[in-house]
């Protein structure tokens, strides 16, 4: 155990997951702790603004995905955002942020760039993908491992499928953008667990609106089954704390926009983890906590489905 790592005795019995995807498994990789709260006890943390303007891009681009292909213009793609904001601030748990400030102006300043990046990236009416191929929904077993998760689109390029992943963040450095491919290697490897001949999608892409650049990989088996055996890894690891009630806190530098850490031990003395001071402590920082009993049945709710086999 390093200088940076600290080991924490859970005080209560965690409900145990039924699913892992792939924020849940960057999740864990960054801290045990933060995916122990976030996942098992159910504490959420605040939503923020660059998470509303990328849930309202996603969504737009999704209904601009959804029409004819002749209607995907980019006058009906800013109309579109304009709706997708309005859903989504329709949510609950956007309240609080509401509280604070009025976020609608910067989102559809941000909202605005990310669809003109679209349109310089691609030419969305030239773009073959159908409803089915939208917002795609993917579960699959994995070396043991019950895997979910929901990919933004899968389509087809020149007669190759392509599974694609839009992000309205900033292009990460090349020393990063191997680890910005897990979640979509992750749906590669669920797709071909669940297709019952194990057909590979043959390239996977990550889609910078904001910052005008796609980042693509050929899609390889021996690459997607190696990662499904570090998901089965880490769902074994995740078993093992839900038993023994020991998790490993991280620090790191990624902890300064941790909304977790006023209640983390890694920064000081707080309350026993999963005691009711300790659920105070949260409570008192504006985090808010779904039912523990209810976590598993609905944040990350997950039905059989076939294993991914090795094949030659």
């Amino acid at each position: 155990m390093s200088l940076t790592e600290r080991e924490i005795r859970l005080s209560a019995s965690p409900a145990p997951p039924s699913s892992l995807s792939p924020t849940s498994a960057s999740t864990w990789q960054q801290c045990e702790l933060k995916y122990a709260l976030s996942y098992l006890f159910g504490w959420r943390e605040p939503s923020t603004l660059p998470q509303l303007i990328g849930n309202a891009v996603h969504r737009a681009v999704e209904l601009l995905y959804g029409l004819d292909p002749a209607e995907r213009t980019r006058v009906v793609a800013s109309e579109l955002l304009t709706r997708a904001l309005a859903e989504e601030l329709d949510q609950p748990t956007y309240q609080p942020l509401l509280r604070r400030v009025d976020p609608r102006a910067d989102v559809l300043t941000a909202g605005e760039d990310a669809l003109d990046g679209l349109f310089e990236l691609e030419e969305p009416r030239y773009v073959t993908v159908s409803a089915a191929g939208l917002e795609v929904e993917v579960r699959a077993e994995m070396y043991g491992a019950p895997i979910k998760g929901r990919i933004d689109r899968i389509y087809d390029a020149n007669g190759a499928e392509v599974v694609a992943d839009y992000k309205t963040g900033k292009v990460p450095p090349p020393r990063f953008t191997e680890k910005a491919f897990f979640g979509l290697w992750t749906y590669a490897a669920a797709l071909a667990a669940s297709d019952p001949e194990h057909r590979l999608a043959d390239r996977i892409e990550l889609i910078y609106l904001i910052g005008r650049e796609r980042l693509a990989r050929p899609v390889l088996r021996e690459v997607a089954l190696e990662h499904a055996k570090t998901l089965a890894r880490m769902w074994r690891q995740i078993g093992d704390t839900v038993d023994t009630g020991r998790v490993t806190a991280r620090r790191s530098k990624l902890c300064d926009w941790c909304a977790f850490q006023p209640a983390c031990p890694v920064f000081g003395s707080v309350p026993p983890v999963g005691s009711d001071a300790h659920d105070a402590v949260l409570s008192d920082r504006g985090l808010a906590q779904v039912n523990r009993g209810r976590v598993a049945r609905e944040v990350e709710r997950l039905e059989p489905a076939g294993p991914l086999e090795e094949k030659p």
